[in-house]
């Protein structure tokens, strides 16, 4: 009784994170940039079951029993939201020109566009690229691979949602984790394989997407490089280009990468009504002043212009106000290798809004509510059973 009791309180616990996420996505529904996220699961550890006569070792194997899930973490979902004119100068939406349909994380590249296949060893991979494997932590399990399983006899796909194996008829997974020699390290849905998982999907959380660079602090004292696809810029009492979270935009050098410690100080002599050019280079009003000038870290005018990164979205963390982490780090040392020239189309005087759709994350919060009453009214039946197994089974009346 004390599994199934375990097991409706967890999802009682994971009903109440799903809940907080879905309301944190409701709240932000008008922020420019904002990304739902989606609530992603891991399955808890399967216990195996065995028989054993009274007071003897354990001889007879029964079967398994499941042990309930566990809130894994939200995943935002990066599906364009609708750009919007605005016609503010100082708003700047991003549009990303990813191509759709399906990706994977591969070995040493990140997300690539591709279909999943079997390579060789029986690899899953796209374009000959093996999968990457992933620890609880998210970090690549290095000479682990998905191999397609040979006991398996489905027709459909090698992988279901979120990357997760299809199972055929006989319960058999469509791929296993093995090591380099071959040998099977791990089995989904068993304890062996807790926390392995593959990252397989499509450009709506994953891919190459377009940001904005940001100086990012926090209160805590942390200072380096994050991202943003909020908008809506402002400037600060310098004239600073600040975010919505009021971090400098970093100005993109030559190379296409942010110039680090550099500013964007726009010109207040200037008098044209728009600031940035098709691609964020500063523009020159009838008077010959320029709209804006880039810094450095020295402070000395420098060539560069508001521009974008592209940035593995399976890579990101959210910071909070629109802001992501890349990689779980802020030092450029880190950041800066994870980047690439940014691809994304820039639409002065536009911005993008929420993709949150109200209609959707209410369905799910009712959803949530339910399931949420459903688990607790299993634990309310799991305590009472345990309390009639402690005052009635082999209660003796005199």
């Amino acid at each position: 009784m004390i599994p199934g009791l375990t097991t409706a309180a967890a999802g009682m616990n994971v009903n109440e994170l799903t809940q907080q996420l879905l309301a944190n996505n409701l709240a932000n529904d008008d922020t420019p940039g904002f990304k739902a996220s989606m609530a992603e699961y891991i399955e808890s550890p399967v216990q195996d079951i065995y028989e054993s006569p009274y007071g003897g070792p354990m001889t007879s194997y029964v079967g398994q029993m499941g042990t309930g899930v566990t809130f894994q973490e939200g995943v935002p979902d990066f599906t364009a939201g609708t750009m919007q004119q605005t016609g503010r100068a100082l708003d700047v939406g991003i549009a990303d020109t990813l191509l759709s349909g399906s990706y994977a994380s591969v070995q040493g590249a990140g997300s690539v566009a591709g279909p999943v296949t079997v390579g060789a060893q029986g690899r899953l991979g796209v374009n000959g690229q093996p999968l990457a494997v992933y620890d609880a932590n998210g970090n690549v399990l290095p000479g682990v691979y998905a191999v397609r399983n040979p006991q398996y006899q489905g027709s459909a796909a090698l992988t279901g949602t979120a990357g997760a194996p299809d199972y055929d008829a006989s319960g058999n997974p469509s791929y296993v984790f093995a090591n380099a020699a071959g040998q099977v390290v791990g089995v989904p849905g068993q304890e062996n394989a807790q926390g392995m998982a593959i990252r397989v999907g499509t450009n709506a959380d994953m891919g190459y997407h377009s940001f904005f660079p940001v100086d990012y602090s926090s209160v805590s004292g942390a200072t380096g490089i994050a991202l943003t696809k909020d908008g809506a810029l402002q400037l600060d009492g310098n004239n600073t280009l600040v975010d919505a979270a009021g971090h400098p935009i970093l100005p993109i050098g030559a190379n296409g990468q942010p110039i680090v410690g550099g500013r964007i100080v726009v010109n207040p002599n200037y008098e044209g009504t728009s600031l940035f050019g098709a691609d964020g280079q500063p523009l020159t009003d009838a008077n010959g002043q320029v709209s804006y000038r880039v810094y450095d870290a020295n402070n000395n005018v420098v060539a560069g212009r508001l521009g974008t990164v592209d940035a593995d979205v399976t890579q990101l963390s959210p910071l909070g106000q629109t802001e992501f982490m890349v990689g779980n780090s802020l030092s450029a040392a880190s950041v800066l290798p994870q980047l690439r020239a940014g691809t994304g189309q820039l639409n002065p005087g536009s911005l993008e809004e929420s993709n949150v759709n109200t209609t959707s994350i209410m369905t799910q919060m009712l959803n949530a509510s339910s399931a949420y009453e459903a688990n607790q009214r299993m634990v309310q039946t799991e305590d009472q059973l345990m309390q009639t197994a402690v005052t009635d089974v082999g209660k003796v009346n005199s």
